[in-house]
């Protein structure tokens, strides 16, 4: 018998939603006001906060306020259009080609990821020799902003 596959393909629409819990609602608030909110959870530094220690399942204690400036981890450099998924805020995702950085914040036991600009980005077969892991880079803010993580446009690097 040979060896045989039919595609088929699947479509899944429907609608979703999640509660982000009180500490990433108050994270997201603080993005509003230009504010990078994290906390100190078993005695670690964390941003974005967390609303518990995964080591002792206490709840976190202190709030911390920091501008948002940290240091690129790690980098891609995306040169195909990702599909976009429709959520608020797609519309503001850059076209390809693109960097995305995995940024630690302070000195944060977590990074996240964001997306690296503010460079010369005529010539993307260049960008690896601008883009640098530990490299300082800090938040560009999106005009309006209504408490999302595109609240920031995008990280640019520090001069």
């Amino acid at each position: 018998m040979a060896d045989k596959t039919i595609p088929k393909e699947w479509s899944f629409d429907f609608d979703f939603s999640a509660s982000m819990g009180e500490t990433y609602t108050r994270f997201m608030d603080g993005l509003k006001e230009k504010k990078f909110l994290g906390n100190v959870c078993g005695g670690r530094t964390f941003f974005p906060p967390r609303s518990f220690c995964d080591r002792t399942f206490e709840p976190a204690g202190q709030w911390l306020e920091s501008d948002g400036t940290g240091t690129v981890e790690a980098f891609t450099i995306y040169y195909e259009q990702a599909n976009k998924v429709l959520y608020p805020g797609a519309e503001s995702l850059p076209e390809a080609p693109y960097v995305v950085a995995v940024i630690k914040i302070g000195d944060s036991e977590q990074c996240f990821i964001h997306f690296l600009s503010g460079f010369d980005a005529d010539d993307p077969d260049k960008w690896p020799e601008k883009v640098k892991v530990g490299m300082k880079v800090r938040p560009v803010w999106s005009e309006k902003r209504n408490g999302h993580i595109l609240d920031v446009k995008y990280f640019e690097p520090c001069d």
